[in-house]
């Protein structure tokens, strides 16, 4: 299964940067575990109130260069943050937009998909607590609710990849375990969106908190950018660290913040 890591240095604490390198920043955030608390279920995640205004003069701030980029399908990130018209990733990568909409790739929905849906379910209604979240082009096992589960999931997970084919990778997150397209992930996306305007040019800033975002961390840090881990996972390839959530949600308001005590 995709995703181990390698660092076992404590990421120290980030501060807000001055407003000079707040104009260079190419702004990337995952969303659930980073801008939102993990709820028990991904349908019942709660959006903090100041947070669809903050992103939206944060976008304004930086001239378009912030971009959610989730594992969630993109209808679902701007339906929670209210990003439309800004670049985004969803699907890890596999579902990419570009600023003002613009579609630059789409996840293609394989032949063994539904062969690995069928089995999702079944693993589901075998393994009380387990929940399946479809998302079309990826479908995700959830064992928050038994994590004792864990075995058997990763079995029903091994038996889907063997459905899906040659074109799907297993990708584990935090009590999750998911099947996802192998031929996109956070970090190709982050890549992707670097060499296009208004991201061309300025420093990546990657926030996260999952295993998923590991591949982000390590193309944000390629590029000589900053890289962020929220919460307490450990190891990761983030350099830097904020406490959880709400302390994500209060840094990104510093920004705003620091930028206008210079003015």
């Amino acid at each position: 299964m995709k995703n181990s890591v390698d660092s076992t240095v404590e990421s120290p604490a980030l501060p807000a940067p001055p407003p000079a390198r707040v104009a260079t920043m190419a702004l990337f955030v995952d969303v659930d575990g980073t801008l939102l608390d993990i709820a028990a279920r991904p349908d019942a995640v709660v959006v903090d109130s100041s947070l669809p205004s903050t992103l939206q003069h944060l976008y304004a701030l930086l001239g378009g260069a912030l971009a959610p980029v989730s594992g969630r399908p993109l209808h679902d990130v701007d339906a929670l943050l209210g990003l439309t018209n800004a670049a985004a990733a969803g699907l890890h990568g596999a579902e990419l937009r570009g600023p003002g909409g613009n579609a630059l790739a789409r996840p293609a929905l394989h032949a063994g998909l539904d062969a690995a849906r069928t089995c999702a379910l079944e693993a589901a209604a075998a393994i009380p607590g387990v929940l399946v979240e479809d998302k079309g082009a990826a479908i995700a096992l959830h064992y928050r609710a038994v994590p004792d589960a864990e075995t058997d999931v990763r079995s029903a997970a091994l038996d889907m990849l063997r459905l899906a084919g040659t074109d799907y990778e297993l990708l584990r997150g935090k009590l999750v375990i998911e099947l996802k397209s192998k031929h996109a992930d956070k970090g190709t996306a982050i890549d992707a969106l670097m060499r296009i305007e208004p991201f061309a040019g300025r420093k990546p800033w990657m926030i996260g908190d999952d295993l998923t975002d590991e591949d982000a961390f390590a193309r944000t840090n390629a590029l000589g950018g900053i890289s962020i881990i929220v919460g307490k996972r450990r190891p990761t390839l983030a350099r830097h660290a904020l406490a959880g959530p709400a302390a994500a949600r209060a840094w990104m308001k510093s920004l705003l913040h620091e930028t206008e005590s210079a003015r």
